[in-house]
């Protein structure tokens, strides 16, 4: 389950190259739909996602944008087949919001990942027992739990991909909120210390000790979704919901938020420090 098998990611490498196409040339929206007698409304939804893009129409914008190069043309068809293939995510959109469905799917297609928790274990890093527990004290249901073990194991498949970098910088306090029973949080830290031994994971510990730094204010996660400059989406926990900022006009946002990453990751102990401080807590456990 890397990017690679992402329909989020294969439409919006697509709908990038596209803009990018349509740039090069200096043409406006206005400016396409007019030649291709096409509404501006539907170019726009095109461009955005909001609306499915046929291989007709595709084909259309190639040819307007003069790209006929046959393996060019087949690379842009393919993601556009791509884009239509059923996610995994999709079974959750009649029980989930719109919202966290797509993070679903910009999560499935990052390249890197970097999360700062300030009170939960981070879902990419959650056992069993933990997810339970904490969505059933949150709902109250024991069906929505089990959905929220499903949901989180899939999703935690992506660790597996050792060409995945995933970043996360957990405040300390996160070692000590205990969110299941004794059994289920000894499991819960053994399985941090062993996820933090993969190449591709890097846990950060943020200590007591370094008091208040800027963007320990929330939980955060920035998800890059490319090489290309730029390229982020921004999830952004509130009190009773998280918010996705994803497009060119939440960019100046996501770059601040960029740099409150970096200076947590530099506030926080070394990555190797961080079996140390999950055996303290280890031992604080036991001694209870």
């Amino acid at each position: 389950m890397t990017r690679a098998h992402s329909p989020l990611g294969s439409q919006r490498r697509l709908l990038a190259a596209l803009r990018e196409a349509r740039d090069a040339l200096k043409l406006t929206q206005k400016d396409v739909a007019e030649a291709l007698e096409w509404s501006v409304s539907k170019l726009i939804r095109i461009e955005n996602g909001s609306v499915g893009l046929s291989i007709t129409d595709l084909k259309a914008l190639l040819l307007h944008y003069g790209i006929t190069d046959r393996d060019r043309v087949e690379s842009y068809v393919e993601l556009a087949r791509e884009s239509k293939q059923p996610a995994w995510w999709d079974q959750y959109r009649r029980t989930s919001p719109p919202e966290f469905v797509k993070f679903l799917g910009l999560e499935a297609s990052a390249i890197r990942i970097r999360q700062f928790q300030f009170r939960l274990v981070p879902g990419l890093l959650q056992v069993p027992a933990y997810t339970r527990s904490l969505v059933l004290d949150w709902s109250g249901d024991s069906e929505k739990a089990e959905r929220g073990v499903v949901m989180r194991q899939t999703r935690q498949q992506r660790l597996a991909d050792k060409e995945l970098d995933h970043y996360f910088i957990l405040d300390e306090s996160v070692l000590y909120r205990r969110v299941t029973e004794p059994d289920g949080w000894r499991e819960q830290l053994d399985h941090l210390r062993a996820v933090a031994g993969q190449p591709n994971v890097h846990i950060q510990i943020l200590p007591f000790k370094v008091g208040v730094v800027p963007g320990m204010q929330s939980s955060f996660a920035i998800l890059e979704l490319s090489d290309q400059v730029n390229d982020y989406a921004l999830s952004l926990e509130q009190p009773d919901h998280d918010v996705l900022f994803d497009d060119s006009a939440s960019a100046e946002k996501i770059a601040d938020y960029v740099k409150l990453f970096f200076g947590l990751e530099k506030a926080a102990l070394p990555a190797e420090e961080t079996p140390r401080m999950i055996d303290r807590a280890l031992a604080r456990l036991e001694e209870e």
